[in-house]
């Protein structure tokens, strides 16, 4: 053994020593370090977040219960309120220490609030809502929560407390530990200086046996050392085996074209590695170059990507293409529309949504399969149309939703002529899955600069347009005008306004008479609902009523109409007025909901009306919907007794072969026709023919809408057996109509009989 390998050994022996010593003293340390840590992580912290847990599941509640106070939808509060229990008993439980009077608390109020919130749910739960005891047990429930948070807030001081004293132990005994491998260090460092002297000779005759190791023969990925020219020093059996797989002659046809003149530039640029992407063959191959300067030498790191570059681009067309059609999506569009908008060389750029009515019907009807296959028919058929259309890009957003840019449409009429071109296009069947459809498009467009240079603007406008296309009834063509958007804001204010009317009471009914014209005597009265807004501001039933239709709030809104109608009904029929019919107006979402007739039932039940005189006037189109529906519903309704009655007749397009398996009971004239009878002679033929049909029917006649003498003569010498309208009153509120029943007010029949006579 040489001197410098004895050196070496005592050295070696020595260092050892003082690291068993260290690593001896690091042990037990450590030790105390984990039994401390261990008490931080499995019990302090765990129960930190077990008290964070139950303070978030606590404050839960209260919205839970406030939403079910507000919905009365029991079904969802029962799901959220046990799954939200579960989750406090579970914080009880997590946190644990039950001999802590903090904790003891808490538990004790949870438990409170749950029997309150159960007795929350009986009141809320039952048909005759004590709506005063609800909002007493919601208090008492906030007041309770509101006592448990400082308990929450001690708990967690407690564990706070013992988190520092286990934190400040472990960061003693680190620093400790600290000190001792600094120390090592140091030693270490002091030793390896003496050493470095004796074996510099050793490392650098080992220098090249060491760097040729760098390059194992059994690397699996390819490897190769260049000269500073390029040259191939050594590949190793990976590269030469991607060379065979690649039918190549030779490791360097693995490398980039221009190796030597990237070689050549690095070499000046001071650069040290470097990646390169390129194709051989079919394959994509990536190389990662290292220079070593010292040596003259390049080492090349070769992988092959193809599968990765492959992946990259199927995720890069999945993200800007929808799987349904094949076409370029929304993101797609908004990029196409960004760069279209930048380029200045181009005379404009028309922005339109295409939105096919009613396909809603086909997705309930026939499945999201069917469905799928009809948007990709159509999407087949635009992108046919657009082929005249130079420059023109098809493009699906969400649902049944296409958009269309059209650039150069500087020029309306090219708009013009594209929206029609679209709506011709669909008035041919789609032939899918062996049966054929026929759908109606709505469609809005925005141009730019005109309506907005930017790419959100463009498309809000575009939507607000296709939007009004559809409130308008579809199947027509809209270009966005500035009062789109107020129109779109108005719309909101007043769906928003509709929620607060409804809980706040501001709601109220007119009454409008109806008068027999053989006896001039009030027969009945038609319930007309009116808006007082918060600012006293009565809002027309034009303003509203289509907005709550939309929104579905015509539901409950008709409910309430129909309670207070009957209501009304029953006590002027207690105070001497038994004969009167009561008119109350069924939207068509209203009376397609599943549980409509129930809500006659109940109605009828709770404000005593009889069935008989109540009247549900329905209009003609809400009856056509789905006429077998609709004539199951007739009957059940029919069968509680209830009068039925078709309104606004001659407006809409019903089957004669329908109408008379209804069981009506009266028919209603459009005051539009009866407004023109004196001067349109169609609206006389129409109002005529309407009077024979009814008549013909064994149905009573009611025109709406008479404001003169000559059209109330002149219904009477159609025998026309009611009317209502300004002739005789307008709608007034239930204090005037009661008025008019006490001063017995009645039609002038005789001087209608001299005149028609």
């Amino acid at each position: 053994m040489s001197s410098l390998q004895r050196k070496i050994l005592a050295v070696y022996l020595l260092v050892l020593l003082l690291g068993i010593a260290l690593s001896a003293t690091i042990y037990f340390y450590g030790r105390a370090v984990r039994d401390t840590t261990a008490v931080l992580v499995e019990r302090s912290l765990p129960q930190l977040q077990a008290i964070a847990a139950l303070r978030v599941a606590i404050l839960r509640e209260r919205p839970i219960l406030y939403e079910y106070y507000a919905t009365v939808e029991r079904t969802k509060f029962t799901d959220n309120f046990e799954m939200n229990m579960r989750s406090i008993d579970a914080g009880l439980r997590n946190i644990g220490g039950t001999d802590n009077e903090y904790l003891a608390h808490v538990a004790r109020d949870t438990d409170t609030i749950h029997n309150l919130a159960g007795q929350l749910d009986k009141t809320l739960s039952t048909n005759d809502i004590d709506w005063d005891k609800a909002r007493d047990l919601l208090q008492e429930i906030t007041t309770l929560e509101e006592s448990i948070l400082p308990d929450l807030d001690e708990l967690v001081q407690l564990n706070q407390q013992q988190v520092e004293l286990g934190g400040a132990q472990v960061q003693s005994r680190t620093l400790w530990i600290t000190g001792m491998v600094v120390a090592f260090s140091i030693f270490i460092s002091g030793i390896a200086l003496w050493v470095g002297f004796y074996v510099n000779t050793y490392i650098a005759e080992s220098a090249e046996r060491k760097r040729l190791a760098l390059f194992a023969e059994r690397n699996p990925a390819p490897v190769m050392r260049l000269s500073s020219i390029g040259a191939v020093l050594y590949a190793n059996s990976a590269a030469r085996a991607l060379c065979t797989q690649l039918e190549l002659a030779e490791p360097h046809q693995l490398l980039p074209a221009d190796t030597a003149g990237q070689l050549a530039q690095v070499l000046e640029s001071g650069l040290e590695h470097w990646n390169s992407e390129y194709a051989v063959g079919s394959q994509i191959l990536e190389c990662s170059m290292h220079l070593l300067r010292d040596l003259d030498t390049c080492h090349v790191y070769i992988s092959d990507i193809t599968a990765r570059k492959q992946a990259e681009h199927e995720l890069e067309y999945r993200a800007y293409h929808d799987a349904v059609t094949g076409l370029p999506n929304r993101r797609a569009f908004t990029a196409r529309l960004a760069s279209a908008l930048q380029e200045k060389s181009s005379s404009g750029v028309a922005v339109l949504l295409l939105r096919l009515d009613h396909i809603k019907r086909v997705l309930e009807s026939q499945g999201y399969e069917t469905s799928d296959a009809l948007l990709h028919a159509v999407a087949q058929r635009f992108n046919a149309l657009l082929s005249h259309f130079d420059g023109a890009q098809l493009f699906r957003f969400e649902g049944a939703t296409f958009s269309v840019l059209l650039p150069g449409a500087d020029c309306e009429q090219r708009v013009g002529l594209f929206a029609e071109r679209l709506h011709a296009c669909m008035t041919e069947p789609l032939q899918v899955e062996a049966r054929e459809y026929v759908f109606t498009l709505s469609i809005g467009a925005s141009q730019a600069p005109q309506h907005g240079s930017e790419v959100p603007t463009l498309t809000t406008n575009a939507e607000a347009a296709v939007n009004h296309a559809q409130r308008l009834g579809g199947n027509g063509f809209q270009r966005y005008t500035t009062d789109m958007n107020a129109r779109a804001q108005r719309w909101l204010t007043v769906e928003s306004g509709l929620r607060r009317a409804l809980e706040h009471g501001e709601f109220l009914l007119n009454y409008q008479p109806q008068v027999s014209l053989e006896s001039g005597q009030i027969t009945g009265m038609e319930a007309l609902i009116r808006w007082r807004g918060a600012d006293n501001v009565m809002i027309p039933p034009l303003d509203f009523i289509p907005i709550a239709e939309e929104t579905g709030l015509i539901v409950p809104i008709g409910a309430w109409v129909l309670h207070t109608a009957c209501a009304q009904a029953h006590t002027w029929h207690t105070a001497g007025y038994p004969r009167l019919l009561i008119a109350v107006n069924i939207s068509a979402r209203q009376f397609q909901h599943p549980d409509f007739i129930n809500l006659v039932q109940r109605t009828l039940r709770d404000t005593g009306l009889p069935a008989e005189k109540l009247e549900l006037e329905i209009t003609e189109s809400a009856v056509m919907q789905d006429a077998e529906k609709t004539i199951a519903t007739l009957n059940a309704l029919n069968a509680l007794g209830v009068t039925l009655s078709i309104d606004d007749f001659g407006t809409g397009y019903s089957s004669l072969s329908y109408l008379k398996r209804f069981p009506l009971a009266k028919l209603k004239v459009d005051q539009s026709f009866v407004r023109n009878l004196s001067t349109s002679a169609n609206d006389a033929a129409i109002a005529r023919s309407v009077i024979l049909l009814g008549h013909s029917l064994n149905l009573i006649v009611i025109a709406e809408g008479v404001e003169t003498e000559a059209q109330l003569a002149w219904l009477r010498t159609q025998h026309c057996e009611e009317m209502q309208g300004y002739l005789f009153s307008r709608p007034v509120p239930s204090a005037e109509f009661e008025a008019l029943l006490h001063s017995d007010k009645r039609l002038d029949v005789e001087i209608i009989k001299t005149r028609t006579g």
